[in-house]
């Protein structure tokens, strides 16, 4: 199951995330825990909690059965890491927490931040200790876990040899448009600038009715076939500096300008090896998170209570 990648998903997840194990949020009474873990519960409410939360935002729509299970699945994790913290003394400041607070009220403009609270019924205690608790866990990937995975040179070139086609490149064109609202005026707009093409994005700023029209009718680069087809395709049959016929389409009638155009290309190594190295340091990352966390499981006293788990309410 793969669940950790999502315990380092960003601050604004905390939102719907389960409650911090234990005594968080001073839930001591009511129902049994829905599971321990060394000897520390993880509440009923944190569980009943998350699972709703999840079905709110639109993310539990599968079987409820499974839905449990990764919940679950992700508070134990999330639990077994902060105990892996205190064990190794891994610690965030007051300063840090105080920014990633600051960061994700920004991110709610208005008092949407503070009904937000309300709705959640939650308090902003309770959210900087879901921030302090993930920023440690953070820290404790970084110093335990992302120190030690590395990506050679020799598995960058390995990878950009084992998928050529993923590094193709199609035929491409660098072009501007005027688009109006009738065929008279765009029949008018296409002499105009086949007559002095140099015109062109004057002529675009003055009389297109796109976004780009302020910029000249700057379409930048762009690919056989992308966006609309039957009307952007026109370009590739122009040689640059040409101006194309009247186009019509759905937003009104276009004329186009070829800047420049590329053949078809394949990337090499060099030009590829940022985005390949960045890929298998994500990847590499990810399934280190999961062996760690498995680690800590093998290690671990895990009690889950199925009676308790199968009790929340769908």
């Amino acid at each position: 199951m793969r669940t950790t990648p999502a315990i380092v998903a960003g601050l604004a997840a905390l939102l719907v995330a389960g409650c911090r194990s234990g005594t968080a949020g001073g839930e001591s009474t009511g129902p049994a825990p829905v599971a321990v873990v060394n000897g520390e519960p993880i509440p009923f409410a944190a569980f009943e909690r998350e699972l709703q939360q999840l079905r709110v935002g639109g993310e539990g729509s599968g079987p409820t059965d499974v839905l449990r299970a990764s919940v679950v699945d992700g508070l134990v994790a999330r639990t077994l890491l902060l105990q892996q913290a205190r064990a190794r003394g891994v610690s965030v400041g007051a300063e840090q927490v105080d920014r990633s607070f600051l960061a994700l009220r920004s991110e709610y403009p208005g008092t949407s931040f503070d009904d937000m609270l309300a709705q959640e019924r939650l308090s902003v205690a309770e959210i900087r200790t879901r921030l302090r608790d993930q920023l440690i866990i953070e820290k404790l990937f970084q110093d335990e876990v992302f120190s030690r995975v590395q990506v050679p040179d020799g598995d960058v070139a390995a990878w950009y040899a084992a998928h050529p086609g993923e590094f193709d490149e199609p035929e491409r064109v660098h072009a501007r448009q005027i688009v109006v609202q009738t065929r008279e005026e765009a029949t008018r707009v296409r002499d105009e600038v086949r007559r002095k093409p140099a015109s062109f994005p004057s002529v675009a700023s003055r009389a297109s009715i796109a976004p780009e029209g302020k910029r000249g009718g700057d379409l930048g680069w762009f690919g056989k076939g992308q966006g609309m087809p039957e009307v952007f395709d026109v370009c590739f049959r122009l040689q640059p500096n040409a101006i194309s016929d009247v186009v019509p389409s759905p937003f009104g009638f276009h004329v186009f300008q070829v800047i420049e155009k590329k053949p078809p290309a394949r990337l090499t190594l060099e030009q590829a090896r940022p985005a390949i190295a960045a890929r298998l340091l994500r990847d590499r990352r990810a399934r280190a998170q999961e062996e760690y966390v498995a680690a800590l499981r093998s290690q671990a006293k895990i009690h889950i209570d199925p009676t308790a788990v199968a009790s929340v309410k769908p």
